[in-house]
């Protein structure tokens, strides 16, 4: 998925006013949307590479129900987190190779009629997994909102019907609504692990609608690469 997104994020690095009037793109013109991944709002489970310290991807911190930002490493805690939909996206299917091959993902856009969808004859799991896609204003109206994607399946398409539930019922377009994000805690035969759960919160301000208008337009109208690299941790169960 690809956009040209321009928005600026300011919750990772703030600029200094003597930068504010230097051009943001001066330097970069040659990035396309093919080159940049969106970050993606992660939650840290037990098993999570960014919670094991003796992994490349350690982020010092960082606790077991935490959600945090897959690109830049930014630490946002158990929630709640408040933040606006710029952005849902059809359902999709995600293959991924079975552990004991080494894992990773085998398909990225599995149609949800494909027979890697299905579960086996006897029970055995689909083949592939049912992915919720969202892009998110994080912290709406204030000084360190921030664009970023959030990924829902296995045990937290509950949660994404939660959601998608919660923005049918206002009755309005779905970039005007505002909810919380939290981390709790369930345990299934499997072992125990964090998800979330969605709360209404409110409305955007009237001097965002505009605004977040043209960023629905445009993100509705082309796909946005959104990064990859932890997705294996969306939901362990």
């Amino acid at each position: 998925m690809t956009t040209k997104l321009t928005t600026t994020t300011t919750a990772t690095l703030a600029v200094p006013d003597y930068l504010q009037q230097e051009s943001n793109a001066l330097g970069t013109e040659h990035l396309t949307s093919d080159d940049v991944a969106m970050p993606r709002l992660s939650l840290a489970q037990a098993m999570s590479d960014q919670v094991n310290k003796t992994h490349a991807d350690y982020i010092d911190g960082l606790g077991v129900g935490d959600f945090y930002n897959s690109v830049s490493g930014v630490i946002y805690g158990p929630g709640p987190l408040h933040f606006a939909i710029l952005c849902s996206y059809p359902p999709r299917g995600v293959e991924f190779a079975p552990i004991e091959q080494g894992g990773g993902i085998v398909d990225l856009n599995v149609p949800l009629t494909d027979p890697r969808m299905m579960f086996g004859p006897e029970g055995e799991a689909p083949q592939a997994t049912r992915f919720y896609d969202y892009v998110l204003m994080l912290n709406p109206g204030e000084n360190d909102s921030e664009v970023i994607a959030m990924s829902l399946a296995r045990s937290g398409v509950k949660a994404a019907k939660s959601l998608n539930g919660l923005v049918r019922m206002r009755g309005t377009a779905i970039f005007t609504g505002i909810y919380t994000a939290e981390s709790l805690s369930k345990t299934a035969s499997q072992g125990t692990y964090m998800t979330w759960r969605f709360r209404n919160a409110g409305f955007i301000a009237e001097a965002e609608v505009s605004k977040f208008a043209a960023l629905h337009t445009s993100l509705k109208a082309q796909a946005v690469t959104t990064d990859t690299k932890t997705l294996t941790d969306v939901e362990v169960l």
